[in-house]
């Protein structure tokens, strides 16, 4: 479960620098640090705890599975004396607002026109992400493997002033031992449409609208391609996202809802059916600054809720998490 909704655990990071202003207050170094508790409450063939080792047929979305959470997060930045150029190794916060989660090390330069331009990679880590070996086992224990993702990625906020907004990001993944449907086919050829390798390529606009003061709404549309090993898991994906953001003195809350379409190249020789889903899901965080007057302190609580629906039952999933959390920031 955890690997399922782990994007949305990193927005106790977001701050007011969704709205253009200085990269930082001060040159030099910058620490946060959180640790966070939640809870978590989700049903997928692809969770690899412990009550979902087993299923009894191909005909189900898996076991509803719940788990208590605890985690530590934490960012470290350096921004030079101009004030507009920025390294950081962490979360980015522009990503979090909206449940995007990695670990990054990235530069943030800020131009006189108020564009912002971020490039960042991440490395191939496993961490929080196990899959199936095969997830089409019946009747007897599934065993896990490590799924590591690693890549780059490039944005351009705010272009010439605008509020429009450009991003575009590249990723492989890979899975250790992987045995995609070596239990229910026997034909090679037909086993190999279910590798799961794959590069990743996704395209994002987006623009910014002030409502009123303290209010901002920021639509976008992002387009993602899946290239696979296997045929049957290759697919173009199509999202439109709506974010809400409210700002007063101390308090801050982001609201993200998302819904999409992904359409995928082949059939599954296993379901005879292409694996063609809808997509949707929301996103929401509070963030509390100061509170009880403590300097360099904040608090946040985080709710997300996803959901997909395929046209074969196996690849349908749903998540719900809350979480909340206490921020240091030096």
């Amino acid at each position: 479960m955890l690997k399922a909704i782990g994007g949305l655990t990193a927005g106790i990071f977001i701050s007011c620098s969704v709205i253009a202003q200085p990269l930082s207050k001060e040159a030099g170094w910058e620490l946060t640090l959180s640790v966070n508790a939640g809870y978590s409450v989700g049903e997928s063939q692809f969770d690899t705890d412990h009550d979902n080792e087993i299923t009894n047929d191909l005909n189900n979305s898996g076991q509803s599975n719940s788990s208590v959470l605890v985690y530590p997060l934490g960012r470290i930045q350096y921004t030079l004396e101009n004030l507009n150029t920025q390294f950081y190794l962490g979360n980015s916060r522009e990503q979090v607002s909206t449940a995007k989660f990695q670990y990054e090390l990235g530069m943030i330069h800020q131009f006189a026109d108020q564009s912002k331009l971020t490039v960042a990679v991440f490395p191939k880590l496993s961490l929080f992400n196990e899959t199936w070996e095969d997830p089409f086992v019946t009747n007897t224990k599934r065993q896990s493997t490590d799924q590591k993702v690693g890549g780059a990625r490039i944005a351009v906020d705010n272009i010439l002033g605008t509020g429009l907004t450009f991003k575009y990001a590249i990723a492989s993944s890979s899975i250790d031992d992987e045995l995609s449907g070596q239990s229910q086919l026997s034909d090679t050829s037909e086993i190999a449409l279910l590798k799961r390798d794959s590069l990743y390529q996704r395209v994002e606009v987006g623009s910014s609208f002030p409502i009123s003061q303290g209010v901002l709404l920021k639509p976008a549309f992002q387009y993602t391609n899946r290239n696979a090993d296997g045929d049957a898991n290759s697919y173009d994906q199509y999202t439109g996202q709506l974010s809400l953001l409210l700002f007063k003195q101390r308090h801050t809350l982001i609201t993200t809802i998302n819904a999409g379409v992904r359409l995928y190249k082949q059939e599954n020789p296993i379901f005879n059916d292409k694996q063609d889903l809808t997509h949707a899901g929301i996103f929401s965080l509070y963030f509390y600054q100061r509170p009880f007057d403590w300097q360099h302190w904040s608090w946040t609580m985080m709710l997300g809720y996803n959901q997909e629906n395929s046209d074969i039952a196996f690849y349908d999933s749903k998540g719900v998490i809350i979480s909340t959390g206490m921020v240091y920031r030096y």
